[in-house]
This record gives C-alpha cells, sequence and structure tokens, in this order.
C-alpha cells in the first residue's frame, strides 16, 4: 500500500510531493478572518473597556503637571528603594522638589487659572 492510499483511507486531505515525505506547506492564512485588528473581537469605539484607565490616560496626555507629579513619585521611590548614600538623596531630593514644586503651583492657582482658552487660528493672534 503506498503513500497516496493511505492517506486516502484515513482521510488525509494535505497534497503530498513526489519523492519527498513533508506535506506541503498551505498558503492560505492560518489565522480565520473575524472582524476586528489581528484577529481579536470587534469592540464599539465610543465605549472604553475601562473608563477610570481611560480618564487616567487622558488626564496624563492632555495636561502637563500630572506628569512631572508622576516623574516626581517615580523619583522618589525608586531613589528609596534601588539607590543608597549620596545617589539615594540627590534622587530623593530631585523627586521631592519637582512635587513640592507641582504642589505649590497647584495651591496658588484661582478656579479661572484651571480653564482652557479655546483654540486660536493660526495668523489670528
Amino acid at each position: 500500500m503506498g503513500r497516496r492510499s493511505l492517506a486516502a483511507k484515513l482521510g488525509g486531505s494535505q497534497p503530498w510531493r513526489r519523492g519527498n515525505d513533508r506535506p506541503e506547506v498551505p498558503t492560505a492564512s492560518v489565522v480565520p478572518p473575524v472582524p476586528g485588528a489581528l484577529g481579536l473581537p470587534a469592540v464599539r469605539a465610543g465605549k472604553p473597556a475601562r473608563p477610570r484607565a481611560a480618564r487616567l490616560v487622558r488626564t496624563l496626555r492632555t495636561r502637563w503637571w500630572p506628569r512631572f507629579l508622576l516623574s516626581g513619585v517615580l523619583l522618589v521611590v525608586v531613589g528609596v528603594t534601588l539607590l543608597s548614600g549620596a545617589a539615594q538623596a540627590w534622587v530623593v531630593g530631585a523627586g521631592a522638589a519637582i512635587i513640592f514644586v507641582i504642589g505649590l503651583r497647584s495651591l496658588s492657582m484661582t478656579p479661572a487659572d484651571y480653564r482652557r482658552e479655546p483654540p486660536m487660528p493660526p495668523g489670528a493672534g
């Protein structure tokens, strides 16, 4: 009994090359086509999966002071946990200074300072 008859008998559907034991590599896509990118299910774009995380990401992306505050906190944490000696003092001091300046600025701001200016078209100002 030859290879072709054994494959036909077992219900194998892969074509065999003549004189070679390996089956041909299929050229079709391995991932079945489904909606969404990379084969993931499609989700409505209007509703984020985690609203609290989306709010945090939007705040970090649109305002400058949370990014500086986060960098100050990271400097303090890294300085306390990973460093020692003079390096620890410098890094923790720099982080504390950043946190102090951000806190001082936020305490000195009035509610009018928090409002954003409307966008200006080029050449209008």
